[in-house]
C-alpha cells in the first residue's frame, strides 16, 4: 500500500517578489504527477470491495504513470490505452513500470473510446479520468492540503484537461464551501471548455487536448463558477523558462500554464495564489528545446 501522498507547497518569490503566489509542487510525487492521489483513491476502493484487479486507462501519459504506480503497491495489473505522439519520457517510463500500452491514432476522445472497448473486452475495470467520482474525487485532497497550508487562500489556479483535477477541486470547494476563486487553464491553441473562435492547432502543452468537451464538466464549471482563460505556447514555454531559471524547477507544459496566466494577470487576481504544478514528466531533451523558445 502507498501512503498519503503530500506535496510540499513554497512560494515563488524569485519569480514573483512582490506578491503572495506559492505552487503546489505535485511534480514531486511519485509518477511525477498529481495523478496519484486519483489512483491511491480509486485502487483502494477496489480492493476494499474485492472487485476485478484488471484495470484499462486512457492517457495522454499521466494518468497511466499515476495508475501504474499505484498498481504496483495494490496488486492490479494495467492496460494504458496512449496517443501514438505520446513523449518519450513517458513511453519509456510506463514501460519501465511494466504497463501494457495500446497505441491508437487520434485524440482524447478516440482514447476514450478505445479503453471502453477495451475494459468490455477484457473484463476490466475501465477509469475514466474526466468522470469517474472514484477517480477524481482523489484530487480534493489537493484542495484539501493547499488550504491546510494556505488559509487564506483567495485564488486557485490550475490546468485544465478533459476536467478531471476541476471536477475534485470543486467538489471539494463547494462541499466545505471554500472562499477561494477557482481558475482554470486551458492552451490558447487547443482549448476544450474555454469559448473561442478561433482554429485549434497543436500545442506544446499536449497534456490538456480533448476533442470533445463533457457535459458534465461544462455544468459544473458553471455550477462552481469556474472561469476558464487561454494561455498562448508563447507564455507557457516562457513559464517553463522561469520557473527553472528562478526557481531551479523542471516541469511540463501542462503545469506550466498556470504560471504563465498568473504572470499576464497577476494583478488582477484576489491573493493569496497558489497554482498547481501538475507534473513533471518530460525528457530533457524536449525541456531544452520548449525553453530555448523563450
Amino acid at each position: 500500500m502507498l501512503p498519503a501522498v503530500h506535496t510540499p507547497l513554497i512560494r515563488l518569490a524569485n519569480l514573483f517578489p512582490e506578491r503572495p503566489v506559492f505552487a503546489k509542487c505535485e511534480f514531486l510525487a511519485p509518477s511525477g504527477c498529481f495523478k496519484i492521489h486519483a489512483a491511491v483513491h480509486l485502487l483502494r476502493h477496489l480492493s476494499r470491495e474485492g472487485r476485478t484487479s484488471r484495470v484499462v486507462a486512457p492517457s495522454m501519459g499521466n494518468t497511466a504513470l499515476g495508475l501504474a504506480v499505484g498498481a504496483r503497491a495494490f496488486g492490479f495489473s494495467l492496460v494504458g490505452v496512449v496517443p501514438e505522439s505520446i513523449s518519450r519520457a513517458k513511453d519509456e517510463k510506463l514501460q519501465a513500470l511494466g504497463v501494457e500500452l495500446i497505441k491508437v491514432a487520434g485524440g482524447g476522445s478516440e482514447l476514450l473510446r478505445t479503453a471502453t472497448q477495451l475494459a468490455r473486452d477484457r473484463g476490466a475495470y475501465f477509469v475514466h479520468p474526466h468522470l469517474d467520482p472514484l477517480w477524481t474525487d482523489g484530487y480534493r485532497v489537493i484542495a484539501e492540503q493547499v488550504l491546510e497550508a494556505l488559509p487564506d487562500c483567495r485564488s486557485l489556479v490550475f490546468p485544465v484537461g478533459g476536467g478531471g483535477l476541476l471536477m475534485g477541486l470543486t467538489e471539494y470547494v463547494l462541499r466545505q464551501r471554500a472562499p477561494v476563486k477557482l481558475l482554470g487553464c486551458e492552451a490558447y491553441n487547443y482549448p476544450t471548455y474555454a469559448r473561442f473562435d478561433h482554429t485549434r492547432s497543436a500545442t506544446v502543452a499536449d497534456g490538456l487536448v480533448l476533442d470533445e468537451p463533457h457535459p458534465a464538466v461544462r455544468e459544473r464549471i458553471d455550477a462552481a463558477g469556474v472561469a476558464i482563460h487561454m494561455v498562448s505556447d508563447a507564455d507557457i514555454c516562457a513559464a517553463m523558462a522561469e520557473l527553472y531559471t528562478k526557481h531551479a524547477l523542471v516541469v511540463e507544459p501542462s503545469s506550466a500554464v498556470t504560471v504563465a496566466f498568473v504572470k499576464a494577470h497577476q494583478h488582477e487576481l484576489e491573493e493569496p495564489v497558489a497554482v498547481i504544478l501538475t507534473g513533471g514528466n518530460i525528457a530533457r531533451e524536449d525541456f531544452d528545446r520548449l525553453i530555448a523558445r523563450a
